[in-house]
Order: structure tokens, then sequence, then C-alpha cells
């Protein structure tokens, strides 16, 4: 019984399952390949998403213009077509990006900056026109 008992048991450690060196060598690289293929697909995305996200910040400074513009119209304190002063009146913090304004002729260019603080570094441009 005791004889029967240690076959059964050196049977079991004998087929022991587990991988091969080679097998999880194979499983690292093809997991490097993949990790080489994504990364690069990774930043271009998270470039273009900042890139967006400053579009959308040149949009809000647009709407800030507008807003102000109206304001002026309505309320007949300043003329509404002083775009040095409309520009002066609207904010340029637009979340994690900075809006800067520039006047040229009759109409005001519009730049929104990522904040190298935040970890943003997208850049967009955009005009606005009086109507």
């Amino acid at each position: 019984m005791i004889e029967l008992s240690r076959r059964r048991h050196s049977k079991r450690s004998r087929n022991q399952g587990g991988f091969t060196l080679i097998e999880l060598i194979a499983v690292i690289v093809i997991i490097g390949a993949i990790g080489a293929v994504a990364a690069p697909k990774f930043i271009g995305l998270k470039t273009e998403a900042e890139n967006r996200a400053a579009t959308q910040a040149v949009s809000e400074g647009k709407n800030r213009l507008t807003n102000q513009y109206a304001i002026r119209l309505m309320t007949s304190e300043s003329d509404a077509n002083d775009l040095a002063g409309i520009i002066a009146a609207v904010s340029t913090d637009a979340g994690d990006y900075k809006l800067s304004f520039a006047v040229a002729a009759s109409e005001v260019e519009i730049t929104a900056t990522g904040v190298q603080e935040r970890g943003v570094s997208g850049q967009a441009k955009g005009k606005w026109k009086s109507p």
C-alpha cells in the first residue's frame, strides 16, 4: 500500500503543468511588438485630441467676444465696434487653454495655447469678425 502511494506521488510531480522558458519569451516578444505599434498611435491620438480641444477653446473665445459685442450694443454706454474695448472685457482663461487676442483691421485673431503647467500642449487659431 505504501509503495502504491509513492508511485502516485512521483507521477504527479513529473506531470506538473507550467510554461517553458521558450513560451514565456515568445509571449514577451509578442507583447513588445504590440507595444511598439500601439505607442506611436497613442501619442498621435493624444496630440490630435489636444489640438481639437484647443479648437473648442477658440470657439469659446469667439462666443465670449460675441457676447461682449451684444452687451455693448444693448447698453449704449460704449461703442460696440471698439474691438480693443471688447477684448479687454473678455477673460483669457479657458480651462486648460490660455486665449490671446490680436486686432487685425476689422477682425480679431484668437489663439488658444495649452497651459504647460497642466500638461497640455495643443494649439489652435481662429478669427472673429464683428457682425
